[in-house]
């Protein structure tokens, strides 16, 4: 379920050029619940440099355990990101981008699961997501042999960046981990992507989207995100980065202020919301439409809001 609090509207449309950086959480609890639950929290840096946010909700018994599952979760998404990131050369990643042109690369299973749901991205949007989008050829260019676990970067001069789905890829994966141990309810935060499996012990997860001079919850779009993923994009980000539209290579200026998607996985909500934020308004919109499993809120460089039914 999400709602707006009174006055939401007016405040972000004039500020969500830099919502994505101002995402924060709702409020951690630290205290012992009723019962003796309460939220386990875990702040780290992925790379040094992605702010990271963990927060399981455990038993006061079991602290120990759930300790040691946030230090494994918090290693095993380090270990991936050093993969995926093309400014590491020693990763999967910048030794495919040193080998383009040439033969496949060895990778590990969990970049050829980054790929795999890249092209899959990349399809569902018909190329308004491309991994591929900085350098030569385009996402249709890399072949990915799961048997072989190889990645081949056919043209000379691709470049893989996975800037666009980077921060979504971990928080699904992270999630995962801790779903996989048996931990029912949890949220995990990485950069700007939000993951929720579950609910905190007094009711949803809630996010609050913040606008860029810093006022407070009223003046803030309130999220209560049940089992799904919350990715926002602003055109913040593109003031000292380029902005590539990948279905003619060509640099653009914003298209619009800013895009926030829920979607049930947080790879493809984070590259979707990139793929529509690229596309603009009105083709952003209806591509929206032919994605399905998304909602969400676009608003355009005049401030208008433009929602998908249900958000």
């Amino acid at each position: 379920m999400i709602r707006n609090r009174r006055n939401a509207k007016r405040t972000l449309s004039s500020t969500i050029a830099a919502i994505v950086v101002a995402c924060v959480l709702a409020p951690v609890l630290t205290h012992a619940q009723e019962g003796g639950i309460k939220l386990f929290s875990r702040q780290t840096a992925l790379g040094g440099r992605t702010q990271t946010a963990i927060i399981i909700v455990g038993y006061v018994k079991d602290a120990a355990s759930v300790e040691r599952l946030m230090d494994m979760v918090a290693q095993r998404g380090n270990e991936v990101y050093a993969q995926l990131d093309w400014q590491n050369p020693g990763g999967d990643v910048g030794r495919l981008n040193a080998a383009a042109g040439g033969s496949a690369v060895a990778v590990s299973d969990d970049t050829i699961a980054a790929f795999e749901e890249a092209r899959r991205i990349s399809d569902w949007t018909k190329g308004w997501f491309d991994v591929a989008a900085a350098g030569q050829g385009s996402y249709k260019d890399i072949n990915v042999d799961k048997g072989a676990r190889t990645v081949q970067l056919k043209k000379s001069g691709m470049q893989a960046r996975f800037d666009g789905m980077l921060e979504g890829f971990l928080a699904e994966y992270m999630t995962r981990l801790i779903a996989t141990a048996n931990m029912q309810n949890a949220m995990v935060k990485v950069g700007n992507v939000f993951r929720a499996i579950g609910s905190r012990p007094d009711g949803p997860w809630k996010i609050q989207v913040q606008d860029s001079e810093g006022t407070f919850a009223h003046h803030a779009l309130n999220l209560q995100v049940n089992n799904n993923a919350v990715a926002t994009v602003s055109s913040s980000e593109f003031s000292s980065q380029e902005l590539i539209n990948p279905r003619n290579k060509e640099r653009i200026a914003p298209p619009c202020k800013g895009v926030t998607l829920v979607m049930p996985n947080a790879a493809e909500a984070q590259g979707a919301a990139k793929a529509v934020f690229i596309a603009g308004p009105k083709d952003g919109y209806d591509l929206l439409g032919k994605i399905g499993k998304a909602s969400g809120l676009i608003v355009d460089n005049q401030g208008k809001f433009i929602r998908t039914p249900g958000f």
